[in-house]
């Protein structure tokens, strides 16, 4: 059976780039960590090294969270904390004058030239921290000294210091007609199926943190799907038929 056929074209870099880290750890027998990777791509991940004797170990900080490094590793080897080469880092800035938001300290990153696949969950709650890899450490502290306009000081904190995933999805089940993208954003936002394809053609919508323009493009598990006005959901599980040639899905939404 070929491997390549579970994957979507729009995947194949990713499942090549995977597929090489495990014959890797397969060829030197010993543990590979790769860059953060998100629900989609943990998925993959997993249904590689599945195919093998190894094993894969999953690590984004304290909690559950949504992007993780992973270890792909002998049996042998016994994982700790230190082999996923995390660093926490918390911002200290004037909370009295600005209010800081995930798309400011995103867009901050990004434009002293961070690389999305190196950075973990950005998290604002009641202090406001993100995950990077731990060598770009000295990099942020340097170079990632306003937001907003506003001083702002960098400190390495302790993954025992930090905040703990505060969002959840609340969990649904349903049955749609095809596993189209428009028909899941309209299952979601509970909207209309022309008003879902509006949103798609509009570029509103990204799945796995890439803008889809396609109304046919097709879900799989695993998927997170964020709609602009809205919120994010993710496709949780997909299950069998019913007799009305329906498929059973379970998605998961937190909207605004």
């Amino acid at each position: 059976m070929n491997l390549y056929q579970h994957f979507r074209n729009e995947e194949m870099d990713i499942v090549k780039h995977l597929e090489s880290l495990v014959e890797r750890a397969e060829s030197q027998y010993s543990p590979v960590l790769t860059h953060f990777l998100d629900p989609r791509q943990q998925f993959i991940l997993t249904t590689l090294v599945n195919r093998t004797d190894l094993c894969v170990a999953f690590n984004g900080g304290r909690g559950d969270r949504e992007r993780m490094r992973a270890l792909i590793y002998p049996t042998y080897h016994e994982v700790s904390q230190d082999d996923f080469e995390l660093s926490i880092i918390e911002i200290k800035y004037a909370e009295k004058f600005i209010t800081l938001t995930h798309r400011n300290i995103l867009g901050a990153l990004m434009s002293i030239g961070f690389k999305r696949d190196l950075l973990g969950d950005i998290i604002v709650g009641e202090k406001v921290q993100f995950v990077i890899a731990h060598h770009l450490q000295d990099f942020v502290f340097q170079n990632l000294t306003k937001l907003k306009g506003s001083n702002v000081s960098l400190k390495a904190i302790d993954i025992t210091d930090m905040i703990e995933a505060t969002e959840t999805f609340k969990s649904y089940q349903s049955t749609v007609a095809s596993l189209r993208l428009d028909n899941i954003v309209a299952l979601m936002i509970n909207k209309s199926r022309s008003i879902a394809q509006n949103h798609i053609a509009a570029e509103h919508v990204k799945v796995n943190h890439v803008v889809i323009d396609k109304t046919s493009f097709n879900v799989e598990t695993n998927d997170l799907i964020s709609i602009k006005g809205f919120g994010r959901g993710r496709i949780e599980a997909i299950g069998d038929r019913t007799k009305k040639d329906k498929i059973r899905i379970t998605y998961g939404t937190m909207f605004n």
